[in-house]
Order: C-alpha cells, then structure tokens, then sequence
C-alpha cells in the first residue's frame, strides 16, 4: 500500500520571504513521488504530527480545509489503483494532477503498424515479438512511457540476463523500445526528458564469428551421409557459398540463372541487405556446384537451387517471400548443426558459417583485405578488419609452437 503524506519542504524554503512550500508526498515500493499543493508556509506554522497549519497563519482554515482535501483524493487513488493492479507512484502521481499518462503499448502497437509497409516483413515482426515480449514480462499491457523510467530498465535488463538471453538479444531487445521513444518524442506525444536511455549503457555484446578452419572445412567437404529431403541442396549451398564470395542465405535462396554469366564465370545480383548491384567470379569448385544443377528445360527465371517455385511471384505479399526464407532456412540449418554435431566441431554450425569461412579462408589464402570486403559487399572496410584479427589470432597461437 502507498503512504501518502503532507510534507513540508524545508530543502526548498525561499530566502527572501521565509516561506517554505507544502507537498503531497507519496512512497510506495521505497520510490517517492512529491506533488506540489500551491501552498507556501513559514515552518513555524507548520505542525508536522497533524499534517496542518497551525493557529495564527493567514487563512488557516481554509487552507486546512484544503490540505485535507488533497490529501483524502491522494489516498482515493492510491487505493484505486492498489485495487486494479500495477500501482505505481507515478501512476498515483498522474491521476491526482488530472494527466492521464500515454500508455507505451497503444502508441507502439500503432506506430508499428503505421511503419508495416516501410519495414520489411522480418523487422516488423521483430518490432512486435520485441514489444510483446516486454508485454509479457510486465504482465499486462497497461505500462505508461513515464513508468520506464531507469529503474525500470536496469530491472527489466536484469530479468533478461535473468531468464538466460545473451548481450545480443538484450541489446537488440532495448533497441526496439529506443526506437518506440525517439518515434514518440518527434511526434511531441512525450518530452524529449522522458528518454530514459540518455546515461544508461548496456553491454556491448562481442561479436562472435565462428568459422570452419582448414581442417573443419575439409571434415564438412568429406561428410557424405544425407539425413533429411533436400540434404543435397542444403549441403551444396552451404559449400556453393564458402566458396562464392560468403553470401547471405536470403541471397543465394534468390539466385536465378539470369544471375549467373556463365560466358564469364559471373554471378550479378542486387543484394537484399544493401539493395546494391554486386558481382563476383566463381571460382571452380563453385562453378561445378551449379553445373549439378543445370538442366536444357531452365528458363532464366527459374532458381538454381530448386527450393522456391518457379513462375510463382512472391512480390504479390512480400510476407510469404519472407516465410519462405524462414521455413527454408530451419530446414538447412538443422541439416548442418547435424554435420557439425557429427564432425564433433566446438560450436553449432549454422549458415551464416559459410560466410564467415569464405572471409577467413579469403585471407588466409592471400587475398587484399579490400577486396574481400569488396565480395561481401560491406560498406566499410572496418567491418571486414574482424576477420583479419581473426586470423592474426590463428598466427599467433600458432606461433606458440615455438615456446616448446
């Protein structure tokens, strides 16, 4: 139960007149909350037991009259809220003062809707499993943007480390909440000194890139068993990339023969990511993989990796190309966490491997670090610098030979 109090604040007297003013203070979880009455004092009059002014102010009893009245409103609250769930000291705070505070989920539930159409497909249904999940931990969708105030964050970011999410998807978590402040504060629904994110930091999550070493590489290349439907296509196009430039999976999902320049060994397409024109020559082992699958009846429309429907137009509703790159995407990545468990490799092996192995083996193999960038189609060549820390890394514990 909140306690609510009639306060003098002495902290605040005013040197010039000797008045102090008289605060509605409200305590509920040890956080307080002060509401100002318009009423100021000298602290002689003031009798702190009884909550009133004293004999021999001007007005005393009608300020007294008036004290009283505040104070029995404040406590109606109090009580009501109790009552319905989630009282807060803000909450309280807001009802007596007569502002009913903007509730975080109907403005992001609306804002995400408003950017469906600008987003893509996967980012939106991100944003709402983002905002939902802050749902869930609240445990109803009744949260005022005043209400996520520090405090809040720093006990929300606890339960996520709590229940076992890593830097990541805390960082990324925050991010969506961020970007539901930033949209609400240009609008003018909230004040810019709302942004609860101003001094706060989160972890900075290290990135990890894992990466198959030559002689992983060799195990996966040697791997012959083929447990599940389409295993053959989910091996070769995980190969296909190591090889070809570390694409993204979306992007080699998308691959079409009119893709391929076959007279120049080629491979032209607009990259979803970047939405830039990018191209690269195959080298061979890559060009016999997409031999395999070349057939006289193709058109230069159809997919070289035969997973998506040919002659079906996935941009009628760009949700079901989306579906469609996640249902295909499980199916791989299950194949390859099983070689990867079979070959006894120290981490899971998941598409995104193939790219990040192309990069390593890129250098390893000699080739300019502004070049690779250039295949992955990174738009700074600092990005591409993690991999050759990585493999400075492999040189030196290589060179650790040499201690014995």
């Amino acid at each position: 139960m909140a306690s609510v109090k009639i306060i003098l604040r002495k902290d605040k007297i005013n040197k010039n007149t000797g008045l102090a003013p008289l605060y509605i203070r409200i305590i509920k979880d040890r956080k307080s909350k002060f509401i100002s009455l318009g009423i100021k004092v000298e602290p002689k009059y003031w009798n702190e037991e009884k909550m009133s002014i004293k004999k021999g102010a001007t007005n005393y009893q009608e300020l007294n009259n008036f004290i009283i009245q505040k104070r029995a409103e404040a406590e109606k609250a109090s009580i009501e809220i109790e009552i319905n769930g989630g009282a807060t000291t803000k909450k309280i705070k807001d009802q007596i003062v007569g502002r009913k505070p903007k509730n975080f989920f109907t403005y992001a539930d609306k804002k995400i809707l408003e950017l469906k159409y600008s987003l893509s497909p996967s980012t939106y249904s991100t944003y709402k499993c983002y905002v939902d999940k802050l749902a869930k931990y609240k445990g109803s969708r009744d949260l005022s943007f005043n209400e996520i105030d520090i405090n809040f964050v720093k006990d929300y970011e606890n339960h996520l480390y709590k229940i076992g999410n890593k830097a990541a998807t805390v960082e990324y978590t925050f991010r969506v909440v961020k970007i539901m402040f930033n949209h609400a504060i240009n609008e003018g629904v909230i004040g810019s000194e709302k942004y609860p994110f101003k001094n706060y930091r989160f972890k900075v999550p290290k990135p990890i890139k894992n990466y198959l070493n030559e002689e992983q590489f060799k195990a996966v290349l040697d791997y012959k068993e083929r447990p599940f439907a389409n295993s053959d296509i989910y091996y070769d196009m995980f190969i296909f990339v190591s090889y070809a430039g570390g694409l993204r999976f979306f992007d080699v999902l998308e691959l079409k023969w009119n893709n391929y320049i076959e007279q120049e060994s080629r491979i032209v397409k607009v990259i979803r990511k970047s939405k830039r024109k990018h191209q690269f020559k195959l080298p061979k082992k890559a060009i016999e993989i997409i031999e395999k699958y070349k057939n006289p009846n193709d058109n230069q429309t159809d997919y070289i990796f035969p997973l998506l429907r040919n002659n079906y137009d996935y941009t009628i509703a760009p949700e079901i190309i989306y579906t469609e790159k996640n249902k295909w995407g499980r199916k791989v990545n299950k194949l390859l966490i099983r070689i990867g468990e079979d070959v006894e490799l120290p981490f899971k092996l998941t598409f995104h491997t193939s790219r990040h192995t192309f990069a390593t083996r890129a250098l390893n193999k000699g080739m300019r670090i502004e070049h690779v960038s250039k295949i992955l189609d990174h738009t700074d060549i600092s990005i591409t610098q993690v991999y050759a820390k990585i493999i400075n890394k492999e040189l030196d514990k290589a060179m650790d030979i040499m201690d014995d």
